[in-house]
């Protein structure tokens, strides 16, 4: 009895409208977030600078007080994901769980996904107006998908 429960248990929430697109997404927004910090190694490792004296020994780097510009923008990139996608991963299993129209679910989880790896890319490659562009279009979603919890939870 004890190994059905389990099975059931993710069967439950595999069968929950909208959760298996909210997982693709969410994994490939982590993968995203991974990427980009190691984007960053990579870009200090073609620089060939380091903060850390321990670093800048073991890679044969130069030893540096502040990050480098092309560093230091692609942190940001990484920064603005840290701030932003948790907030998404929240709101889109709140909206799942809460049974928010699918396909307003479908949009949200696609059009925020694909705007966020855009986002990225725009912000390495100093692309404007596309960053802000992408930004703009992911946060619309971060707010439908607020309207539909709302309204799920208050009807």
């Amino acid at each position: 009895m004890n190994d059905f429960l389990p099975q059931m248990t993710s069967d439950l929430v595999l069968a929950f409208p909208g959760f298996r697109l909210y997982a693709l997404c969410a994994v490939i927004l982590v993968i995203k977030m991974f990427g980009v910090g190691l984007y960053t190694v990579r870009t200090r490792s073609r620089l060939k600078v380091a903060l850390n004296p321990e670093d800048a020994a073991r890679f044969n780097a130069q030893l540096a007080a502040t990050e480098h510009p092309d560093v230091e923008r692609v942190l940001r990139a990484h920064r603005n994901d840290l701030e932003n996608i948790p907030g998404f991963l929240i709101l889109g299993l709140i909206a799942v769980l809460a049974g928010a129209p699918v396909l307003g679910l479908q949009i949200c989880f696609i059009v925020y996904t694909a705007a966020r790896v855009v986002y990225s890319v725009a912000y390495v490659k100093a692309m404007q107006p596309w960053r802000s562009m992408t930004f703009g279009i992911a946060t619309l979603c971060m707010f439908a998908l607020c309207v539909m919890i709302l309204i799920r939870i208050l009807s």
